[in-house]
C-alpha cells in the first residue's frame, strides 16, 4: 500500500511542468555557462594531452600572458592552473579532462531540462548542488579563496531556493487524484 502511494506521488511529481521564475532563469544561466566552460575545457584538455602539445601550449600561454608575481589575479590564476596541471601524470591529465567534460554534460542536461520546464530537473540540480557542498567546505577550510567562497555561496543559495521556494519534497498530489496501480 505504501509503495503504491510513493509510486503515485513520483509519477505525479515528475510529470508536472514548472514555471520559469527569475530564480530558475538564473540557475539556467549558471548551469549553461558552467556547461560550456567545462565541456569545451575538457575537450581542449583531452586533445592537448593526447597530442602531446600541452607543455608547449602552457609555455606559450605563460609567455604571451606575461604571467609573473606582479600581474593580475586572473593571469596568476591561469598561470598557476596551467603550471599545476602540466605537472600531473598523463593518466591523471586525461582523467581530469574526461571528468570536466562529463561534468559539463551534466550541467548541460540540467540547463536544458530546466528550459524544457521538467520538474525532475529541479531535483537533479538540487542533488548535484548538494553533492559538492561538503567538498567545497573542506576546500574552503584548507585553502580559502574568493572564487571558492563564491562557488560555495552560489550552491547554498541554489539549494535553499529550490527546497524552500519550489517546495521540493513537500508538495503532494491533489486528494481527488484516483489511485494508481503499480
Amino acid at each position: 500500500m505504501r509503495y503504491r502511494g510513493i509510486a503515485a506521488w513520483a509519477r505525479w511529481e515528475f510529470s508536472r511542468r514548472i514555471a520559469l521564475t527569475l530564480g530558475l532563469r538564473l540557475i539556467i544561466l549558471d548551469r549553461a555557462v558552467k556547461a560550456l566552460v567545462l565541456t569545451l575545457g575538457g575537450i581542449v584538455l583531452l586533445v592537448a594531452v593526447r597530442s602531446g602539445a600541452l607543455e608547449d601550449w602552457a609555455d606559450r600561454l605563460q609567455t604571451e600572458l606575461n604571467v609573473h608575481a606582479g600581474s593580475g589575479v586572473w593571469l596568476r590564476l591561469t598561470g598557476y592552473t596551467v603550471g599545476h596541471f602540466t605537472t600531473l601524470g598523463k593518466g591523471t591529465q586525461v582523467a581530469v579532462a574526461v571528468a570536466a567534460f562529463l561534468y559539463g554534460l551534466l550541467e548541460a542536461v540540467e540547463a536544458v531540462a530546466l528550459i524544457l520546464r521538467r520538474r525532475w530537473a529541479e531535483y537533479l540540480v538540487l542533488f548535484a548542488s548538494c553533492a559538492f557542498i561538503p567538498v567545497e567546505i573542506e576546500e574552503l577550510l584548507r585553502h580559502p579563496g574568493v572564487l571558492k567562497g563564491l562557488a560555495f555561496l552560489v550552491n547554498v543559495v541554489i539549494v535553499v531556493y529550490l527546497v524552500r521556494r519550489k517546495r521540493l519534497f513537500l508538495d503532494r498530489p491533489p486528494a481527488t487524484a484516483p489511485a494508481v496501480d503499480c
